[in-house]
């Protein structure tokens, strides 16, 4: 099923009515999944700490949590690593109750509350762009576009990480829940692709169980700049 077949707008609006209905805790923004939060974690946490072994992005100085909800990624894995992190999502009320989950901390810088379709990152700001579970709610081109801005919020030598379900099979999928699409890898590398990004690193999520899709993780450079790097 393609996305085009789908109008954005009326996509966006009705996901933001799905979140908006969500509990405001781990299992809300786990979909009723808490149990997937620790090796979620465990393994992102692996993830990062191996690209900046290889010098994927330059220092744990800044990163950005796109559709970070109550902030259960910024909490347990960015702040963690990074000395200042910036949350991005599309409802409010999810964001407001971000200050209550993680508390008052010098390392939460700004928050801001739009949806990842017209949301651009400062530019040249960030050593790390972490986009989980929210890229299926764009429509193809709305997401090549995302990433084109991602690119610019990047500081040079800056990595961007998609970490998502895809489907076990060659067509995607259309969630009537959340308004979401779960693309196939190929889709996923074409959206890179047309926003000039090269996956440098992919691993699989561990840990999780067997009935639900698998889950992915893609490091990503923007190509010109890894030109400039090699030259």
């Amino acid at each position: 099923m393609s996305s085009r077949l789908h109008n954005g707008n009326d996509v966006y609006e009705k996901a933001e009515e799905y979140w908006s209905r969500a509990s405001q805790d781990v299992n809300g923004m786990l979909g009723g999944f808490e149990k997937l939060h620790t090796p979620d974690i465990t393994v992102s946490k692996r993830f990062i700490e191996s690209l900046k072994k290889r010098n994927l992005f330059g220092s744990y100085d800044y990163a950005l949590d796109c559709g970070a909800g109550i902030g259960r990624v910024t909490k347990h894995l960015l702040m963690p690593l990074f000395k200042k992190v910036d949350m991005e999502d599309l409802v409010e009320e999810l964001i407001v109750s971000s200050d209550q989950y993680i508390g008052p901390d010098p390392r939460i810088g700004e928050k801001f509350i739009e949806g990842i379709q017209t949301f651009a990152p400062p530019e040249r700001r960030y050593d790390l762009i972490w986009i989980q579970w929210v890229s299926g709610h764009l429509v193809d081109e709305d997401l090549v576009a995302f990433f084109k801005r991602c690119v610019k919020g990047l500081k040079p030598g800056g990595c961007i990480v998609l970490k998502d379900n895809v489907t076990r099979t060659d067509k995607r999928l259309f969630d009537d829940d959340d308004h979401s699409w779960t693309r196939t890898e190929p889709e996923l590398m074409e959206a890179f692709a047309g926003a000039e990004l090269e996956m440098v690193v992919k691993t699989v999520q561990t840990g999780f169980p067997k009935e639900i899709y698998p889950v992915k993780i893609f490091a990503l450079k923007p190509i010109n700049q890894q030109d400039s790097e090699d030259n």
